[in-house]
């Protein structure tokens, strides 16, 4: 595997840095779209020094992120190229190809198949009321509501004491950071983490009950290494990206009123919202990065064998090419091929319960707080630099 940043003879003067200077912001960088019209496959630099391919139209991306020819297993082989501060952990659903990954999704996609994660909705709806009582005055929308949501629900799901939260918050937050400063306490904090599920998971094992899906998962051929691996990714991703997509989506429809009022009123178009607000509201200001295992052509260029390539997701999102004036939020919007839970063999695996959560997390805070306006202007709100990207807080006030 050859890492792309210390490839003789490879052109340094002129490579972009990303994330991009005006990054973490409501509205994408325009950096995106003159990229997407004059330079659809460019040269990026990552924060950990690698330089890798960026491609940023909606076609490429989907390109990338379902062709075989593009793995993400290379991701994490020696000499690979890196996009932040903490290293992705081999051998998980994240960082498996076939036959691997797809032996591995089987043995876990009973869990969270969309009739058996449906029937949680009922549950998750009442703890979303249950939350949205907390509210009533006030208050930090992120803290009360969006963070213990998605904290509760994945604890439930995966058998996590819940009790345990503050042990394992801060450590769940450093793992997507993006501060190089930051380093020594991220790899402290993964380190922490893994300890923690460790442990976790071998009481599990000891017990041999069926109570919750770490149990199940328990019962079957998943050795501890991967057991461990599985329950920390789904904790990480099930705890941060729905939290900072139930801030970010608030937010935007607060940011124009209209989109919120409408919503009130027709409270039936939650379902196509929440996809529009997927597709709207950009995860990440980098990309998920694949390493070519054979040269490819991508937008007009070669990516030669163990070169990294980042899809960016939410440039593609905005695509005009597949998307009809992008850069509008259409509540209605049809169809809508977003490209937010991926696509092809890593296509999210919590995809359904994601939803779940986001629709059900709209329509109990649209019944309670049909007047709810944020307490500051949500312009001037302060974006995390994160992988998973959302506001650090969204300070609001009922009405």
């Amino acid at each position: 595997m050859t890492d792309s940043a210390t490839t003789p003879g490879n052109p340094t003067d002129d490579v972009l840095d990303i994330p991009f200077p005006d990054a973490f912001a409501f509205d994408p960088s325009p950096t995106w779209a003159r990229l997407r019209e004059e330079a659809p496959a460019v040269r990026v630099r990552t924060l950990a020094g690698a330089l890798v391919w960026l491609v940023t139209r909606y076609d490429d991306v989907r390109l990338v992120l379902a062709d075989p020819r593009f793995s993400r297993a290379g991701v994490v082989a020696p000499g690979a190229p890196r996009v932040g501060v903490s290293r992705p952990l081999p051998g998980t659903l994240p960082t498996t190809d076939p036959p691997e990954h797809t032996r591995l999704r089987r043995l876990v996609s009973g869990a969270f198949s969309p009739r058996r994660v449906e029937a949680t909705r009922p549950w998750v709806r009442g703890l979303c009321e249950e939350l949205a009582d907390g509210l009533a005055e006030g208050g930090d929308l992120r803290q009360v509501f969006a963070l213990p949501l998605p904290i509760q629900v994945i604890c439930t799901l995966l058998g996590v004491p819940y009790a345990d939260r503050e042990r394992f918050r801060e450590w769940v937050e450093l793992a997507y950071s993006l501060e190089v400063s930051e380093r020594p306490r991220v790899e402290e904090a993964m380190a922490g983490l893994l300890e923690y599920v460790g442990g976790l998971v071998a009481r599990k094992r000891r017990a041999g009950r069926a109570d919750d899906v770490l149990d199940e998962l328990c019962a079957t051929p998943l050795t501890h290494d991967e057991l461990v691996a599985f329950a920390v990714n789904l904790l990480v991703a099930g705890h941060e990206t729905s939290a900072n997509q139930i801030t970010s989506f608030v937010a935007t429809l607060l940011r124009d009123r209209r989109h919120w009022e409408r919503l009130v009123a027709e409270p039936g178009l939650v379902p196509a919202a929440v996809e529009e607000l997927m597709r709207f509201t950009r995860l990440s200001d980098v990309g998920q990065l694949r390493v070519a295992l054979e040269d490819v052509e991508v937008a007009g260029v070669v990516v030669r064998a163990g070169e990294g390539v980042m899809a960016s997701i939410g440039s593609a999102n905005r695509d005009p090419r597949a998307f009809p004036e992008p850069d509008e939020l259409d509540l209605t919007r049809a169809p809508n091929q977003h490209l937010a839970l991926g696509v092809g063999p890593h296509f999210c695996l919590g995809a359904q319960l994601a939803r779940i959560e986001l629709q059900e997390a709209l329509w109990a805070l649209l019944r309670r707080y049909p007047g709810l306006r944020p307490a500051r202007p949500v312009d001037e709100l302060v974006w995390r630099r994160v992988l998973v990207s959302g506001l650090a807080e969204l300070p609001v006030v009922p009405e």
